[in-house]
């Protein structure tokens, strides 16, 4: 009686407190929100996000009634993961199986500078922070001596960041402590790609990137930096990163580099261009490129019609030096 009473306790202890209610069918998100491991600890490896407008396979929710459901997001580790109820909408076919995904929903018309896209001139980026790990040893063969390298793609407005960040990951990213925040879950080839692209990754600022602008993307991290990664490489093929590889050591302005815009991109691409300076010595030097983009990302070829669909800008300073690899 002991035995079967003590294995009655300890099958009591080992159940939750709750129990899953199998579901089928699907979930389509209607917001950005966490979806998390553990419901009661809110844990989320690698900051998972739901799109939305996507559709995702429904698995249970933690009741009858649920406040939370469990879905299939592909990518994420663990794929199964837990989101509110109210971040989305859940359906099943007439007879409770899983019915095809509807369509996504198409994308809102956006007025104004949906994204900013912000690029580095890396070797002038150095001389202003030489301490930094990815500056102490460039080589003239190094990507980033011919090339902008990705600094951040920046969902606008400017106030529209770190979207349901925990306290203690937000305050290590603006406290530049951005090695204390989580590794992102991004494939080996994306990875490789984007070690190339932002040498910053030497310093964990892709972690600080996406903790701080991507999680307000409405996306996976892996989506983030591919999409982000695309309108690197339009610019990185353009008559813009021709003028800027030709014209090594020799100073050029922001009227050429607005024209450079206009050849590559468009009429009046140019105008959503900021050209960012900074003082070294007795020169100026070029740091930065911003770039306003509006509409939906979906490869290299869309950057001239998102380029187009935003706002134009002030540009910046006027002139400055296209500064070589290495450190003065």
């Amino acid at each position: 009686m002991r035995t079967i009473l003590a294995g009655a306790l300890l099958l009591m202890l080992a159940l939750p407190a709750w129990a899953e209610v199998p579901l089928t069918g699907y979930f389509t998100a209607t917001s950005a929100c966490p979806a998390y491991q553990s419901i009661n600890r809110q844990t989320n490896p690698g900051a998972v996000m739901t799109q939305p407008g996507r559709a995702y396979d429904l698995v249970a929710g933690n009741t009858a009634r649920p406040t939370h459901l469990w879905i299939v997001i592909p990518g994420a580790e663990p794929e199964r993961r837990w989101v509110a109820v109210d971040c989305g909408t859940r359906a099943t076919d007439a007879e409770g199986r899983i019915a095809e995904p509807p369509p996504a929903a198409p994308a809102p018309t956006y007025r104004g500078t949906q994204y900013i896209l912000a690029v580095n001139w890396q070797p002038a980026f150095c001389e202003t922070s030489p301490r930094k790990p990815e500056c102490r040893d460039q080589q003239a063969g190094d990507f980033e001596a011919t090339n902008f390298t990705l600094h951040g793609l920046w969902p606008q407005p400017r106030d529209n960041e770190y979207c349901n960040v925990p306290a203690r990951e937000r305050q290590a990213s603006q406290s530049g402590d951005w090695r204390a925040l989580p590794r992102l879950p991004l494939s080996p080839g994306l990875q490789r790609d984007l070690d190339e692209a932002m040498p910053g990754t030497q310093s964990a600022l892709e972690r600080h990137e996406w903790t701080r602008h991507g999680t307000c993307y409405g996306t996976t991290a892996e989506e983030y930096y591919a999409d982000a990664l695309d309108l690197l490489l339009a610019l990185n093929t353009s008559d813009v990163a021709e003028l800027f590889a030709s014209n090594i050591g020799r100073k050029i302005t922001l009227r050429q580099v607005r024209e450079a815009f206009d050849t590559a991109f468009g009429p009046g691409a140019g105008e959503r261009v900021r050209m960012a300076c900074a003082p070294d010595g007795n020169r100026t030097i070029i740091t930065e490129l911003t770039v306003g983009l509006t509409g939906t990302i979906t490869g290299p070829d869309d950057f001239a019609a998102l380029i187009a669909a935003a706002n134009p800008t002030e540009g910046g300073c006027n002139s400055g030096m296209v500064d070589p690899v290495g450190l003065r």
